[in-house]
């Protein structure tokens, strides 16, 4: 395996870009007919929920708290995706999931992966190029990099009989993972794939994580993680690529999963598992800021696009 560690800082960092937004204060709950004190007004957050019996995918608007169901059927949707006016998404129609893409309003619903076994956590790469995605069966993943120009599988990552899981784009020629028992030890690290020098790189940093659910932006990733038998869950931000400067920004006796990033980067959308709970929390200070969304006897969960 080949050693770019000289590089990883300016593959991973250029092209990372933050939209400016002031930080959000006030009250628990959206702020209902006051928009100006929203900075997150017109943005929505993508989520798929269980809510109508089984798993859809609905928009949560920041505005007020709308929930809107925008992919349903009797099949499960989960984990979307959007990329411009497409939204990537996994469904289980034919008995296990495949990757789906389908137009926002979920009109044109195409299937793009047919692997034996579950597809699910898809990517897009910023230039459409690629989809990234987690392939398996539970305890035994990998991840799949795909060609949607050719409309093939260029690479899988993973050891067979070990958890791999969670691709994020960073850039187009950037995927992080996060690969388990490579290096021969029992961990879950992040490792990067360069895909124009077909290079797999194990990156520095904090060790103790467990599941990756990572987003990068801004030089910053935020991440889930736990201790080697679960304890501790905890959501963090660290420096990105070196994952230097580690800060815990949030925790709940729920476990917490899947963190997402606000436009500006100020905010993260955190969601916890089992649960239908959905808080906004400080990414530089940590604390909850607000509650989203909360709603008893259901599940809800955040995964990639707050746009």
């Amino acid at each position: 395996m080949k050693k770019l560690n000289a590089l990883i800082v300016p593959l991973l960092v250029a092209g990372l870009v933050m939209a400016g937004c002031k930080k959000k204060s006030g009250p628990t709950g959206p702020e209902e007919g006051n928009p100006g004190n929203n900075p997150y007004a017109g943005t929505v957050l993508y989520i798929y929920s269980n809510e109508g019996g089984n798993y859809d995918i609905y928009t949560l608007s920041l505005d007020d708290g709308t929930l809107t169901k925008v992919i349903g059927t009797s099949a499960d949707e989960k984990y979307p995706f959007v990329f411009g006016n497409k939204i990537y998404f996994a469904a289980n129609d034919d008995g296990d999931y495949d990757i789906y893409v389908a137009n926002l309003d979920g009109s044109g619903r195409t299937k793009v992966t047919n692997y034996p076994n579950d597809e699910v956590e898809p990517v897009v790469s910023p230039d459409g190029k690629y989809l990234a995605f987690t392939w398996g069966t539970a305890g035994n993943l990998k991840v799949a990099l795909y060609d949607l120009q050719n409309g093939d599988t260029v690479k899988t990552f993973g050891l067979s009989g070990k958890v791999n899981l969670s691709p994020e784009f960073v850039g187009n020629d950037t995927l992080l993972m996060t690969l388990q028992d490579y290096g021969s030890a029992y961990s879950q690290d992040p490792w990067i794939y360069i895909i124009s020098a077909d290079t797999l790189i194990n990156l520095p940093g904090d060790k103790s994580l467990q599941e990756g659910h990572w987003r990068v932006k801004g030089g910053k990733v935020v991440y889930s993680r736990m201790g080697l038998y679960a304890e501790n869950p905890r959501i963090a931000v660290a420096n990105f690529p070196t994952f230097g400067s580690v800060q815990d920004v949030y925790s709940h006796s729920i476990r917490s999963i899947r963190p997402v990033w606000s436009p500006d980067g100020a905010h993260i959308a955190v969601s916890h598992e089992g649960i239908c709970l959905i808080v906004m929390v400080n990414s530089s200070g940590g604390g909850t800021v607000d509650t989203l969304y909360q709603k008893g006897g259901s599940e809800c969960y955040t995964y990639a696009t707050w746009k």
